[in-house]
């Protein structure tokens, strides 16, 4: 009996120890993660999921939150097939994990498998619907389907839940500006630009819904604010010109209809 319980106490001493070494690896690995040492992290998140396999501890909490941390070292390598394939090990044993769904869908809709993108941020959002980043993800699925409709009411959830989500901003201005809802499209790009001041792309964009509202004047102020963040860029300098020209100029109803 004596060995018996000895060596029970053997067994349970090297899981605790065991244990302790995963949430050692664990803890070093996400630090890693946050400095940028992506192969560090990703060498320590692997021996981490090495103990809990050699424990046969295979479908643990524990080993789907490795699988998950693993994916994000090997996402961040760029080795995309490895991240894929440990997302969807995590998932197995935890079906239902969000962070790793919302992973594995912005993977896959990088990827253009936007139907299988969709069942995994509709998942996430079963478990947890104030997950802004999986109805943004869900958006960028749907829109590249060409359902902007669908696309539109996902980044409006996503801004809703929150409001300086800057790339749900951007599409849906472009999603509003592709339909003819310029006026809708200019609040969305200013609201972007509130959030990132410095980029002549959305001063573009924004002047182009400025001029199908034939605010020409508005327009223009947009294009040459693009042209101060980025002097070269030639789409912009083209329509200054053509807004400025429109602003001294504006064109009659019958130049209107012919456009």
């Amino acid at each position: 009996m004596k060995n018996k319980s000895r060596s029970a106490q053997e067994v349970l001493r090297a899981n605790q120890q065991n244990a302790h070494s995963v949430t050692v690896l664990t803890e070093t690995g996400n630090r890693l993660m946050d400095q940028g040492e992506h192969k560090q992290a990703q060498e320590c998140f692997q021996a981490a999921l090495d103990l809990l396999l050699t424990a046969n501890i295979a479908q643990d909490k524990r080993t789907a939150i490795t699988h998950y941390n693993l994916a994000r070292a090997h996402a961040a390598l760029g080795e995309i097939e490895s991240a894929i394939a440990h997302y969807r090990s995590g998932i197995e044993i935890r079906p239902r994990f969000p962070e790793a769904n919302n992973n594995l869908g912005m993977l896959l809709n990088d990827q253009g498998q936007f139907e299988q993108a969709i069942v995994h941020f509709k998942t996430v959002i079963g478990v947890e619907p104030l997950f802004a980043a999986a109805h943004y993800g869900l958006g960028i699925a749907y829109q590249n389907l060409d359902d902007t409709t669908t696309a539109a009411i996902c980044y409006q959830k996503a801004i809703t839940l929150k409001p300086d989500f800057f790339a749900s901003w951007v599409n849906l201005g472009l999603i509003c500006y592709q339909i003819g809802s310029a006026e809708v499209a200019v609040h969305c790009y200013n609201e972007a630009i509130g959030l990132c001041p410095g980029n002549a792309e959305l001063y573009f964009q924004l002047g182009l819904a400025l001029m199908a509202l034939t605010r020409f004047a508005d327009a223009a102020r947009a294009f040459t604010k693009a042209l101060e963040f980025e002097p070269w860029y030639k789409e912009a300098k083209d329509a200054l010109e053509e807004a400025m020209f429109f602003a001294i100029a504006p064109p009659t109803e019958e130049e209107k209809k012919s456009a």
